[in-house]
């Protein structure tokens, strides 16, 4: 079952789902699958078969994830997950209607960087914009989160997560 390339805005309860960071993982992961089941997801990630379906309940009440088929093995039901969307966008006031607003999503990208052995680069520049460069800026920063204007390079390569925003500071 294809995921929607389509971007999809994040409604709270997806916004508040994304804020785990094994909730992270298993998006990341689905979206390198196609689908799994929750043992293959476990294995995937190194983690309890019991973790991988409570977060995947989380994901599907959300909306984030759907069981796109199942299948009968030895009694028992497989189900195989899949992501509703590749893409999601948070909009500010779903950001700000969130107690915490994004410092969720911000501490699960720095717990995944924190586990990462290889480099990470991460800046933060402050400098003064005007409008139409701050326009120019973000549309920049569209793209390179746009599936078609950075494709993914395929299974046998190393995968990495993109954080990008752009916010006035006080």
């Amino acid at each position: 079952m294809p995921v929607p390339e389509q971007e999809t805005t994040a409604s709270a309860a997806q916004y508040k789902a994304l804020a785990h960071p094994l909730r992270q993982r298993l998006l990341f992961t689905l979206d390198e699958l196609d689908e799994a089941t929750i043992s293959q997801l476990a294995a995937q990630l190194g983690t309890l078969k019991g973790n991988v379906a409570h977060h995947l309940k989380v994901l599907e009440a959300a909306g984030l994830v759907v069981v796109s088929r199942t299948n009968t093995v030895r009694g028992g039901t497989e189900r195989y997950f899949t992501r509703t969307t590749k893409q999601i966008h948070i909009p500010r006031e779903t950001v700000d209607a969130i107690p915490g607003g994004a410092a969720g999503i911000i501490r699960a990208v720095a717990d995944e960087m924190a586990e990462t052995e290889a480099p990470v680069f991460l800046g933060v520049r402050h400098v003064r914009l005007t409008a139409a460069q701050i326009e120019a800026l973000v549309e920049t920063l569209q793209h390179v989160a746009h599936p078609e204007d950075l494709p993914d390079a395929g299974a046998g390569e190393r995968r990495y997560a993109i954080a990008l925003t752009v916010f006035p500071t006080p």
